[in-house]
């Protein structure tokens, strides 16, 4: 279990930001994080024998892990540890992969939409971000010191832009978890609808990192099956 050491004045600093400012949080270089501060959060691990443990949690962009406090010091979950993260407002988190985490944007009596919200590498670099500050982070100053690989940057100033993030997303379908593709779904869907599947998706405009796109391939594939 990696951990980093940070001053707990700092994390009481973030937990008491107001919600208005939460609600309007992006991710950045400085604090690379899907919320800007960390939130108490119920934690389910165990694989035979669940167990629930209210936390102050995150997930961090860079590799959507999930980062949790014990104490004064901030800790990145094992692989394969943690079943579910529910926050206190509601959105919560699941595993895609061993150590990859995903918000559940649908969830209904069929099975789940997850978004893996990431940093866009391609657009990081077009924005004209220095490839060198792609690998290790250090955020020091008065806040003692996290050591981190990410990707991004470290700029100590208020005005710096947000990461450039790309969504990727996930079907969790009878007890299966794969990404939403053309291969992926086509192999899943009734096979009767297949022609159908690529004429909707053609004349729709279904974009695969879209979240609005991915919800119509969800309802009218898997939902109306």
């Amino acid at each position: 279990m990696k951990s980093y050491k940070i001053l707990l004045c700092t994390l009481l600093l973030l937990l008491a930001l107001p919600a208005a400012a939460q609600d309007d949080w992006q991710p950045t270089g400085v604090w690379p994080f899907e919320n800007q501060r960390f939130m108490p959060a119920e934690v389910v691990t165990g694989l035979v024998y669940k167990k629930k443990t209210l936390v102050p949690c995150n997930i961090h962009i860079g590799n959507q892990t999930l980062w949790y406090v014990k104490d004064d010091t901030l800790m990145e979950a094992l692989p394969g540890t943690v079943n579910r993260v529910t926050f206190k407002n509601g959105d919560t988190y699941i595993p895609v992969s061993s150590n990859t985490f995903g918000k559940i944007v649908v969830e209904d009596s069929v099975g789940k939409v997850v978004r893996v919200r990431l940093i866009d590498k391609q657009r990081f670099e077009e924005e004209g971000r220095s490839a060198s500050n792609l690998g290790s982070f250090t955020l020091g100053g008065d806040f003692g010191e996290i050591g981190l690989d990410l990707i991004g940057s470290y700029i100590a100033k208020p005005e710096e832009e947000p990461l450039p993030t790309l969504d990727h997303f996930f079907f969790v379908y009878k007890l299966e978890i794969f990404p939403v593709t053309d291969k992926e779904v086509l192999k899943r869907i009734n096979p009767a609808r297949r022609k159908e599947y690529k004429a909707f998706t053609r004349s729709a405009e279904i974009l695969v990192h879209n979240e609005r796109s991915v919800r119509k391939i969800w309802q009218e594939f898997f939902v109306k099956y």
